[in-house]
Order: structure tokens, then sequence, then C-alpha cells
């Protein structure tokens, strides 16, 4: 069947959300989950802070409804690229450059860290932003299904699983993201990019033959 056409309301609804996302984004980066107010959300996206509670039911709902659009994107993003490979080995390179490419969007890299910061300090809330996690990324930690992607990994004493591979990715991101705000001369993005891959190399070895 053909997709519905949206009407103007569900258009003007669906702009609203996505402005809203944005300025949330903007401010949740600039200054954290705790001190991020709803009124310079909305004042940003142009909008009442009657509007947010039109969308959201409050400030945690605003913010996981963030971390999943993100989470969101991203998985999409990389399922996409995947889908062009025909090998482990092309799958690990792929990834690899999907990974590097995330440096370019530094403010993914903070809301990562923020998300998580938010998750310790609100363990009431934390059970609720793993469950979305886990919705969109229900193979995660599964190690069977990275070993499909990227093939075995070593045995042994000293091997590292790929799930805890790739579990150690996104968390390396987002602290040197963070530390290159702080030596942006020595960490510059020619610096990063290198460090990335340099890790990314160690982390995810070739598959085993």
């Amino acid at each position: 069947m053909p997709s519905k056409i949206p009407n103007k309301n569900e258009l003007r609804t669906k702009e609203t959300r996505d402005l809203l996302l944005r300025a949330a984004e903007t401010i949740f980066v600039r200054d954290g989950y705790e001190r991020a107010e709803l009124g310079e959300i909305a004042s940003l996206a142009g909008r009442t802070k009657g509007a947010i509670y039109g969308h959201f039911k409050n400030k945690e709902d605003l913010f996981i409804a963030l971390f999943a659009e993100r989470m969101t994107l991203h998985a999409n993003r990389m399922y996409e690229m995947l889908a062009e490979s025909t090998s482990t080995e092309q799958n690990l390179n792929i990834f690899r450059e999907f990974y590097v490419g995330t440096l370019e969007d530094e403010s993914w890299a903070l809301l990562l860290l923020e998300f998580k910061l938010f998750a310790i300090r609100h363990p009431e809330s934390k059970e609720r932003l793993q469950k979305v996690h886990k919705e969109l990324l229900p193979q995660a930690h599964k190690e069977e299904e990275y070993a499909k992607v990227f093939g075995s990994s070593e045995q042994g004493k000293a091997a590292l699983s790929r799930s805890a591979a790739v579990a150690t990715l996104s968390p390396i991101l987002s602290a040197l993201a963070v530390e290159a705000q702080f030596e942006p001369e020595l960490l510059d993005e020619h610096t990063l990019k290198n460090v990335v891959v340099r890790l990314f190399d160690a982390l995810l070895t070739p598959p085993v033959r």
C-alpha cells in the first residue's frame, strides 16, 4: 500500500518536534542535562514552552527522545553502509570508516557522554534509557551477532571479544572529544583520526582464519 501523505497539521506537528529536538541538542551539549532549561530550549526552537509539553512529558522525556533519535540515525547509517559489503574484511573497513566519521559530529560524542552521566546520576531513569538502547540495538553485546559481521575474534586470556571491543569504542570517542576541548592544538582533527584508527585496529583485529 502507498504511504499516507501527511496533512498540513501533521507536517506542522513534525516540524515543531524536529525544531524542539534540534534546540534540545544544542542546549544539552552546551549546558548538560541538569542545567538545561525547557524555556530556553523552546525559545531557541522559536516555540512556546507549552509546545514542549505538547510533545514530551518533561525534560527527561525530551532527553531520552533525543537519545533515541540520534541512536536511530547513527544505526541506520551504519546498516546502510554495511549493506554494501560482501565480506567480514569489508565490514571491518566500513565500520572503521563509520566510526572515524563520527569524529566530525562533535556534539554526538559529547551527547553520548551526557546520556551516560544522566543514567549514573538518575538510577531511577537508567533502566528506561537502557531499554531504549536495547530496543534500538537488540544485537548489542551479543557476541555471536558481532562474530557474523566481523568474524571470530582471537582466543585466549589476552583475547578481546567482539562485543567488548565494540562497547569500548564509543566511550573512547567521547573521552577524546572532551580532551580535544582542553588540547585543541595537540589533538587536532588529523591527529584524532590517526589515534582513532590505531585504537580501532587494535581493538577490532582481523578475523581469525
